[in-house]
């Protein structure tokens, strides 16, 4: 299968016309919504993302590729040298990085490298397309389940929906947003983050990127709470108890979005 889809995309990205697969070592990369493949030669070193077949229902990929280049310009996002509009992107590689690790957040100034694009993003003005309504999100993906599934969470979005009524007067500031930041979509370099992969780009709060880092991340209270201490520096103090909420409701609508994109 994976021969199939490689062949058949080689032949609709105008950048690999020239070339077979057989001109690559091609490596099959982690990816949960995509297939994600690094490609290497002699000359060029690129990863190839090609969306599962479901995945483009969860997805604006015109608001992506708008937010994307925005992002490119604050210098945390790479580069995407070919894109069409059903989500295939060629990107060059990120030499010498890897993924972010749970060890990763056990100091302050590895805090600080790792919070400073989510700062520069967040405090950057920029008008992302899209705006994300957390209620409208989990109402969606709970409604796209199975009957079992939905019994199975049934308690969990009860206690969602009475979370979401205070949300509304705790939260009310927006910003441009990745809305993905699992520990796989950020890249660290010997001195700086990067952060890949934009398809859930939007405005946003800014708490939803601090609770999914911490969530994918699995901090405890306190290292939340150091998280958010260095993020704030200079600026307004946030609220851990919204933090909290968000972590809540953000784990809940990673389980409904698996579910559904699962059945």
């Amino acid at each position: 299968m994976k021969a199939e889809i490689i062949e058949e995309v080689f032949s609709q990205v105008s950048l690999l016309a020239d070339f077979t697969p057989a001109d690559f070592i091609i490596t099959p990369l982690q990816g949960y919504t995509n297939r994600n493949f690094h490609l290497c030669n002699d000359q060029y070193d690129w990863v190839l993302r090609i969306p599962r077949a479901k995945t483009n229902g969860f997805i604006d990929r015109t608001a992506e590729a708008h937010n994307q280049a925005l992002a490119q310009q604050l210098k945390i996002a790479p580069r995407v040298i070919w894109r069409d509009d059903h989500g295939i992107t060629l990107t060059p590689t990120l030499k010498a990085s890897r993924e972010l690790c749970a060890s990763d957040f056990t100091n302050d100034a590895m805090l600080e490298i790792i919070v400073e694009p989510i700062r520069r993003l967040h405090r950057s003005g920029l008008s992302f397309h899209g705006r994300v309504n957390l209620q409208e999100l989990l109402s969606a993906y709970y409604a796209m389940l199975g009957e079992g599934d939905r019994q199975r969470l049934a308690p969990r979005v009860r206690q969602a929906g009475r979370l979401l009524e205070s949300l509304p007067s705790r939260d009310e500031v927006y910003v441009a947003s990745h809305n993905d930041l699992v520990l796989e979509n950020m890249m660290l370099d010997e001195t700086r983050l990067w952060l890949i992969d934009w398809e859930y780009s939007a405005m946003a709060s800014p708490y939803w990127d601090l609770a999914t880092l911490c969530n994918s991340a699995s901090l405890d209270a306190q290292q939340s709470r150091r998280l958010l201490r260095i993020y704030c520096a200079g600026e307004r103090v946030m609220e851990e108890s919204i933090l909290c909420d968000y972590r809540y409701l953000l784990n809940l609508l990673s389980d409904c979005w698996m579910a559904a994109l699962a059945d």
